[in-house]
This record gives C-alpha cells, structure tokens and sequence, in this order.
C-alpha cells in the first residue's frame, strides 16, 4: 500500500492589511493561486493515507478527505517581543478534488481572507483543529503567553466525530506553506463477539459502556514544529454517566450459531474521551453484555431460557504474558474489544491494543464464570 503523507494546499482570497494598506484579491487569482507573501498551509498526517478504505456509511473515524471538510487554525506572531493574533478559529476547506485520486496536491483548499507573513515578526506559533462541524466548541486565546495551546470540547453521545489536531512554531522568516501534522486526539472502541460454544447459539441483544466519562475538554499545545505528547491528564471536566451508553442494541438480537461473530459496521468505532478507566468515586467503568441462549439441563432434561447481562470490568483487563493492567484509554488508541463466549467455560475477554496505524500489543485479559 502506498504510505505518502497527505498534503493540503491551502490557499484563497481577498483582504490583505499591511503597513496601513488593502489589497484585494480578483476572482480568478482567488480561486487559483496563493499570491505572494500570503500565509499557505499543506497538511496531513501518515495515519490519513490516501489509499486507506474509503470513508462508509456511519464510519466516525477519518481516512481520507473529502470535499467540504475543513480544519480550524490559530496563529499569532511576535513583534518587538509582542504577540498579535494573526488566525483565531479560521476554517480552512477542501472545495474540489483534484483530476488525480492518488495525488492531494492538486486538491483546491481555500480560506478567506488570506492573511499575508509579516517580515518583522521574530516568531510564528500556529494549532489547527479538525473534525468538529463549528469552532463553537474550540476555546484559543493567540496572544496568551507561552506555547500557543487550544481547548476542544468532546461528547461522545452528541455528534462524535473524529477530533484531529496540529502544531507548528516558525522562527526562521520563510514564507513557504506551514507544513501541519495532523494526531488524532481521541480514543476508538470497538467489540466483536464470537460465540465459541460448540453446540449452542447464542442471542446477542446489546453491548455498551457504563460509569465511563462521556464528555470532556481536551487541550493541545503546541511545541516545536508539532504538538506536545498527550495523556488523560490533558482531558479535564469530566463528566460521567451511570447509564449504559453506545456500542450497539438490537430487537430482536442477533443469533450466533457455533463460531459466528457479531460486529458493528464495517469500520464503525465508539469514539472515546481518553481516560483512566480505574474506579472514579462512585463510577467502575464496564463493559455490559446481554445475551442470551436456551440449554438442556443436564439433572431435569428439560430445555431451560438464560438471559445474562454481564458487568466487565474494563481495568481488570491485563496485557499478554505480563500482570500489567490497561488503566486508561490513550489518545490516538484503537482498542479492539473480542468476546468469546463459551457456555459452561465462561466468558473470555481479548483485547488488541492499536496505535491509528500499526498494531502494539494484544491482551488475553479477563475470564469470567456464566455459570
């Protein structure tokens, strides 16, 4: 498979206010080229690569840009050791595809008005954010001191969507396009349920979270020509529910004959706030099952209706060959959730630990009794 880095060139129109001047751009120069001495922007990130599968139906995490996507970016410049906002919530959007599907560079982005590089300016600090509709839920302040760093809101029950982020610092004057790499900031979920037992079916009703934070504010910062490393500590505000939310419910269930599995969607995941998942006050983050099976008693002879709903206990999960339990939920993550269930042997919990791109560790994890 290729493995290019998707570049974004990033470009548009109008409004230039330099040294007390206006200048406008025409419609043809607008729509076409980044004038001289404008801000551009390329971007991308080897976890999007182009020949990734293409965006589903109900997909939640990012592969591949399409038209009418857009990112936010923050900026500001320093002048005579002072800061000045140059970008704050600007959005930057794809609005044609270019004539070649594997080439991104003829791709048109554009944002309005263009913002023009000041050759005055010592320092150049820039975040962007993609993935949220608005900007609404984006808090940045470009002329606080420090590194430049903004604050996203997350719910993981109220339009979720894959939340990417980007840094980068210039101090060089150069006026060629701000290269951002793209991290996405969230973690993914997802769980397969495989029915083991050798005889038996089994009904799959539903699988959920409960006691898990659902809604949180994320911060980036930038450092260098990226973003600082992110852990759970740099999603704060919290918010829990005891409810049992997302994953998937279905009436009737799903019946599994002997070795059949049940998954969501192709390419569907839960999307998660990155949290520690050890008990927090009075919330034990789980994993809930339903299912359900009939079964001979062995004793009466006669066929008896189980309806089990199961609490797992998503910290009590350890990693392959080692006594190391999965505490928390890790920004740019994928955890992939196997449940085998073996009537009589109980349930068995395999968990595969997944950088967006490239696999890291796999997890036996947890048994627990059915019966």
């Amino acid at each position: 498979m290729l493995n290019r880095i998707i570049r974004i060139a990033a470009a548009a129109c109008t409004l230039l206010i330099w040294t007390g001047c206006v200048r406008t751009l025409g419609p043809e120069q607008n729509r076409n080229e980044t004038p001289p001495g404008a801000i551009g922007f390329s971007a991308g990130s080897p976890l999007l690569r182009d020949d990734a599968i293409p965006t589903k139906s109900g997909e939640d995490i990012k592969t591949a840009f399409s038209v009418s996507d857009n990112f936010y970016v923050y900026g500001a410049k320093v002048v005579s050791s002072m800061r000045y906002t140059v970008f704050n919530g600007q959005s930057v959007s794809l609005t044609s595809l270019g004539a070649d599907a594997l080439d991104p560079s003829d791709d048109v982005w554009t944002y309005s008005p263009l913002r023009f590089w000041d050759s005055n300016a010592t320092l150049y600090d820039f975040v962007a954010i993609s993935g949220p509709a608005t900007s609404a839920g984006i808090s940045c302040d470009p002329t606080a001191a420090g590194h430049l760093h903004a604050s996203v809101t997350f719910d993981a029950t109220s339009s979720p969507c894959d939340i990417m982020a980007a840094g980068y610092q210039r101090t060089d004057g150069s006026v060629t396009p701000v290269h951002l790499d793209f991290n996405h900031i969230l973690s993914a979920v997802r769980v397969t349920i495989i029915n083991d037992s050798p005889t038996i079916s089994v009904t799959v009703n539903s699988y959920g979270f409960r006691n898990i934070c659902y809604r949180a504010t994320g911060t980036v910062e930038q450092s260098g020509r990226g973003l600082s490393t992110m852990g759970t500590s740099d999603w704060g505000t919290p918010s829990y529910t005891s409810s049992t939310i997302l994953g998937h419910s279905a009436s009737p269930g799903t019946v599994l004959a002997k070795g059949e599995e049940f998954t969501m969607t192709a390419d569907k995941w839960d999307l998660m706030v990155p949290q520690d998942l050890a008990p927090y006050g009075d919330y034990t983050p789980q994993l809930m099952l339903d299912y359900e099976y009939d079964q001979e008693n062995p004793y009466t002879g006669i066929l008896e209706h189980n309806h089990l709903v199961f609490p797992l206990r998503l910290e009590e999960i350890t990693v392959k060959n080692s006594n190391d339990l999965i505490t928390s939920w890790l920004p740019g993550k994928k955890y992939s959730y196997e449940i085998h269930i073996r009537l009589g042997g109980g349930i068995i919990v395999n968990v595969a630990v997944t950088d967006w791109n490239e696999v890291l560790a796999e997890t036996p994890g947890l048994t627990i009794d059915d019966e």
